[in-house]
């Protein structure tokens, strides 16, 4: 039987795109998975394009309905001075009503991944915004899956198990006229161990209850 995977991420400057869609390809190894990156619209600019690096726009708008639908959800949102953005909050307290009207997300799993440092944003405190996440699976009576051990832990300067997390420093491999990042090798080893857990554990969660 197959399961759904919602991969939900925050972005005004396209840093956390690539690592959206590293995580989405870990997730699609696992058999039967069937995994959509979606992106939370701007409460206050929309889809303003000007607003927007490239390729943050294309991807499909997450409503609360994605959500309920989905057996697995994984968020991502940078920090800002230590706190997850105030976007990704505004869209995570929409979900309310499923706390209230019966625990609607009780069971799904949750993973999440995040981004610091860069202009405005501040450094630091990644753990932080990533506890905020778990802590709203934990607050809805879903599962928390993190970053599975792996020797990789080791070599990532901000590995953490609570999830993947891409510094602030530009590589050379940069997409030309965009602040689109690319990954560290160790960057994209974590994200996509991390999709390809939380889908195995989804998947056994799913079959079980066949």
């Amino acid at each position: 039987m197959g399961f759904k995977v919602a991969v939900i991420y925050y972005s005004r400057s396209g840093r956390l795109v690539t690592l959206a869609n590293v995580i989405a390809e870990g997730i699609r190894q696992v058999e039967g998975a069937d995994v959509t990156v979606y992106r939370v619209k701007d409460p206050i600019v929309g889809d303003d394009y000007n607003a927007f690096d490239r390729g943050v726009l294309e991807s499909p708008v997450a409503t609360p309905e994605v959500v309920l639908q989905a057996d697995c959800i994984v968020f991502g949102a940078p920090g800002r001075q230590g706190g997850v953005c105030c976007e990704m909050s505004f869209f995570l307290d929409s979900l309310r009503d499923f706390q209230t009207n019966g625990c609607l997300l009780k069971g799904k799993v949750g993973s999440a991944f995040t981004s610091v440092g860069g202009v405005g944003c501040g450094h630091g405190g990644h753990e932080g915004v990533l506890q905020s996440f778990h802590s709203f699976f934990l607050q809805h009576g879903m599962l928390s899956v993190g970053v599975p051990p792996s020797p990789m832990m080791e070599m990532a300067p901000l590995a953490t198990p609570l999830g993947t997390c891409m510094n602030g420093k530009e590589s050379g491999k940069d997409t030309p006229g965009s602040r689109l990042r690319a990954l560290s090798e160790e960057e994209v080893k974590l994200a996509y161990s991390q999709g390809e857990w939380a889908s195995i554990i989804t998947k056994q969660l799913h079959d079980d209850g066949d």
